[in-house]
């Protein structure tokens, strides 16, 4: 099992090729919920065996779909979260855990359907903190049901290779808030001071090229928590754009886990409601100027050709029918259901296609409808 972050799935999608199977479930981490999953996950291979039929030999189907029928173990099933992903095309079969639940649905298409991830990644379910102590450093992908802890493997070697390992550990032992030193200070204790918040700089500064790895391609929130007068620092030294201006301050070692999570929790709601706020506004702004639209015809086209920016859909939408990947032309079922394995909701294949090609996808809660469309988009020009 793989761990879902916008960079893997922009590697998903750009590795796709046709037939693509796509199969979501609702889990349980606990009996007797996890039998019933796997009597229900049989069912979804089942549904997409039955599209796949209608264009291929059932022996070809059977040989495609053996890698995701395997994952029908009494093992495998005795470890879930509370959702699960399964994307199947030939060459690749992939399977992820979410600590969320999924609408219960198998697919068949030219591409994946990905939007319950795409939800995923940009909801406030889903965000990283990253707890600075004066023993040790950690990382966490946290979502409303709890912490994970990320395993830093190149934090060592850079922390070594920049000042030794033990310098390093000694550096949060400074008392470096220039605010404390009394103004009679002597000479040599600002000195020292200046000196101290230099090599923590530097300390930070490795720490930031071993978080590099893992967040470069993410949008995700990311809570600073430690000691108050670690955070500006931090935050000059911080690459990564999505690091949130509030952070907790205090000592987090002696911080339970629960209680780290509903702090980080509370800061990264309040930064989505007010991000989803200000999209929204910035949507109304550009659709005066005519750089937005709602009308899916005309930002079906602007998506192929690499024109939006940023697109919005509400959740819980879908329009089945066929998108030309290459015109932008749509043709939308008058029965909103999938009729054959060509078939695809069009919101989640033009969320692929803006991701491709280096746009930005949200997900807007229902209770902010796009004033007469499920879907719209924010152009680049």
């Amino acid at each position: 099992m793989r761990i879902m972050t916008a960079h893997e799935l922009q590697q998903l999608v750009g590795q796709q090729q046709p037939p693509c199977v796509s199969i979501y479930l609702p889990t349980h981490r606990n009996r007797p919920g996890t039998e019933q999953d796997r009597i229900r996950f049989k069912n979804l291979v089942s549904q997409a065996a039955g599209l796949l039929r209608e264009k291929y030999r059932g022996k070809d189907v059977d040989w495609f779909l053996a890698p995701v029928e395997g994952l029908s173990t009494t093992e495998f099933w005795q470890h879930q979260e509370d959702g699960l992903a399964v994307c199947c095309c030939p060459g690749t079969c992939l399977h992820y855990r979410l600590p969320l639940a999924v609408p219960e649905i198998a697919v068949v298409s030219d591409t994946f359907h990905v939007k319950p991830i795409v939800g995923f990644l940009n909801s406030n379910r889903h965000y990283f903190v990253l707890a600075l102590s004066k023993k040790e450093v950690k990382l966490y992908e946290g979502s409303s049901y709890g912490l994970g802890q990320i395993a830093l493997e190149l934090l060592q070697k850079e922390l070594r290779g920049v000042m030794g390992e033990i310098k390093a550990k000694a550096f949060f032992s400074f008392d470096i808030d220039a605010k404390e030193i009394p103004i009679t200070a002597s000479k040599e204790l600002v000195v020292s001071n200046k000196i101290a918040k230099r090599e923590v700089f530097k300390y930070f500064r490795a720490i930031d090229r071993a978080l590099w790895p893992i967040l470069r391609d993410e949008r995700a929130p990311l809570v600073l928590a430690g000691v108050g007068y670690l955070h500006s620092l931090f935050r000059e030294a911080c690459r990564y754009p999505y690091l949130l201006d509030k952070g907790i301050e205090g000592n987090v070692a002696r911080m339970p886990l629960e209680s780290l999570r509903e702090a980080a929790g509370r800061l990264v709601s309040s930064y989505e409601t007010e991000s989803e706020g200000a999209l929204l506004n910035e949507y109304v702004r550009a659709l005066k100027s005519g750089r937005a639209s709602s009308q899916i015809s005309d930002l079906a086209k602007a998506v192929v050709h690499g024109r939006v920016r940023v697109l919005l859909h509400e959740a819980g939408k879908t329009i089945w029918g066929r998108l030309g990947p290459e015109t932008g032309d749509i043709t939308v079922h008058e029965h909103q259901q999938q009729q054959d394995a060509k078939d695809a909701d069009i919101i989640d294949d033009l969320c692929e296609l803006t991701i491709l090609k280096g746009g930005e996808v949200f997900e807007i809660s229902a209770g902010n409808q796009l004033v007469d469309s499920p879907l719209a988009a924010i152009y680049r020009y």
